[in-house]
């Protein structure tokens, strides 16, 4: 009998530590219009006013850069914005602000820092 218990009890926790956490920080929702991209903190040469995003309050995203689109699950956790175009893996960038007026960003693709910096429309 204790050893059924502990297993419903060892199950329940692998349950709940397997799940992604979601935080779904309200600052995020809305559309974002992008204004400035910076590559190792100077300007890199992308147009930041080609990317937007959409966050939905259904855990939901749209994003636009350039004319390509994109859409997928969204979710953050402290400071980390995870996304997930349908069919993708989970991409993960760094929330440096996150407010209702701002939105930064940073990213990493292929090993150089990158900083879009976002206003709400």
């Amino acid at each position: 009998m204790k050893i059924n218990t502990l297993l419903i009890i060892l199950a329940f926790f692998a349950v709940v530590a397997c799940q992604k956490a979601n935080d779904k920080n309200p600052s995020l929702l809305g559309k974002w219009q992008g204004t400035e991209w910076l590559i190792f903190d100077k300007p890199g040469g992308m147009d930041a006013t080609q990317v937007s995003f959409e966050f939905k309050e259904d855990g939901t995203y749209n994003a636009q850069f350039g004319n390509q689109n994109q859409s997928g699950i969204w979710r953050t956790e402290k400071d980390k914005l995870y996304t997930q175009e349908k069919g993708k893996e989970e991409i993960m960038v760094k929330l440096l602000k996150a407010d209702a007026a701002d939105l930064v960003f940073e990213m990493n693709r292929g090993g150089q820092k990158e900083t879009l910096k976002l206003v709400k429309r």
